[in-house]
């Protein structure tokens, strides 16, 4: 088992511009352990090993070889797919990256495992799932402050802003890379806090699973071939329950992923949404290429 990773942000959600900056520094011989990245990157150092870990976690970036990934070489380049993040369904794809690439721990957990549990949760019961996790990992390191640094720094991501009550860093808030895609809501319950008579705010997570209609087909259709690339008949059961399934990544309902997968159907011929004794089946023909549907997409 992969040990679980958490930390390395220094509490900093990744800014739309990140990507693109930290590209260009790699991509031009920049090191982000250098004294002078601070000065090349115009960010202060703590900032530094923050873009440096979310190259890292958003699947940039690999650390085991020390290049920069296929991924990043096809949407960072001036002359990319979409250097500068103008097209949601690049918010879209470094979404399902950072999941699938699970350098941080904290979203293939919430994504993947915890709402096969539940879709509604407060931070207590997000860090009792972790401090679980750690247990079945036989993982002794385990840090509640630094869990909890994790979740503060997911929610933020993730989660819907109330533009009339952000108090501090607006402008990190509203610069915030997966803001668009509104993969949260919250709401805030009066509850009696367990143990006492005492009432106390509880903000509740809800994680929705809906119709996604800023979710291209294209990129639904390039996560499925990443993650199945050996299938040519893919169960739809699989799509919506397995790890980094779009099912999961994306937080499609049953109904949600169907009506995706009709789209994709009517989009890209020679795909069928197959229904035998009962048994949705995705029928992919030979020859799709992964990259090449990006090519076409973004061409468009």
């Amino acid at each position: 088992m992969e040990k679980l990773k958490f930390s390395g942000h220094d509490t900093f959600i990744v800014r739309c511009f990140w990507p693109k900056k930290g590209y260009d520094f790699i991509n031009n011989g920049g090191n982000f352990s250098n004294e002078n990245a601070v000065v090349d990157l115009g960010v202060g150092k703590n900032m530094v090993a923050s873009i440096s870990y979310w190259m890292k976690a958003l699947g940039l970036y690999d650390d085991q070889n020390k290049t920069l990934t296929d991924f990043a070489n096809r949407i960072f380049p001036d002359d990319g797919f979409d250097p500068f993040l103008e097209d949601i369904g690049t918010i879209w794809l470094l979404h399902y990256q950072l999941v699938k690439t699970n350098y941080a721990s904290i979203y293939s957990l919430i994504f993947n495992e915890l709402r096969k549990d539940r879709s509604v949760f407060n931070k207590s019961q997000l860090k009792a799932f972790i401090k679980r996790k750690y247990s079945e990992f036989d993982d002794n390191s385990l840090n509640l402050n630094t869990i909890d640094k994790d979740i503060s720094v997911f929610t933020r991501l993730y989660r819907k802003i109330d533009y009339q009550n952000v108090l501090k860093d607006f402008e990190e808030e509203i610069n915030n890379l997966m803001l668009e895609l509104e993969l949260i809501s919250t709401t805030i319950e009066d509850e009696i806090k367990e143990g006492t008579n005492k009432r106390e705010k509880i903000e509740w997570f809800h994680l929705h699973g809906e119709n996604r209609n800023s979710l291209p087909p294209a990129v639904l259709l390039f996560a499925i071939l990443d993650n199945f690339p050996e299938s040519k008949n893919i169960a739809v059961k699989r799509l919506e329950i397995e790890i980094n399934g779009p099912g999961l990544v994306f937080l499609l309902s049953k109904d949600g992923l169907y009506k995706k997968l009709k789209e994709i159907e009517k989009e890209f011929p020679g795909i069928i949404v197959s229904e035998t004794a009962g048994n949705l089946v995705l029928v992919l023909p030979e020859g799709l290429n992964k990259w090449e549907i990006l090519s076409d997409y973004y061409a468009n």
